[in-house]
């Protein structure tokens, strides 16, 4: 989607009516970098394949069940889905 705003400077209030109406787009089309969102099926196959990592890693001695491999799991799965943002936000 695009929108062009146009900005009367010689309007204060018409400044002020821009700003909401920009702010209004972006908190309906622009969601936080790190956020996601699932339809029903990809989670249920998101939760299908980390079940299938995690007994793969207790399988090698692995704890799944900890923070840090549930959290690489996610940056993983992040990465695959998003791979222009994950690359445009770790780019400290």
């Amino acid at each position: 989607m695009k929108l062009t705003l146009v900005i009367d400077t010689d309007d204060p209030d018409g400044v002020l009516d821009t700003l909401k109406i920009a702010q209004h787009f972006a908190q309906r089309h622009m969601r936080p970098a790190r956020e996601v969102r699932y339809g029903m099926i990809p989670f249920v196959k998101m939760l299908r394949q980390f079940a299938q990592d995690a007994k793969a890693a207790d399988q090698i001695g692995t704890d799944f069940g900890s923070l840090k491999f549930t959290k690489q799991w996610a940056d993983k799965e992040f990465a695959r889905q998003n791979p222009g943002l994950v690359q445009w936000i770790n780019r400290d």
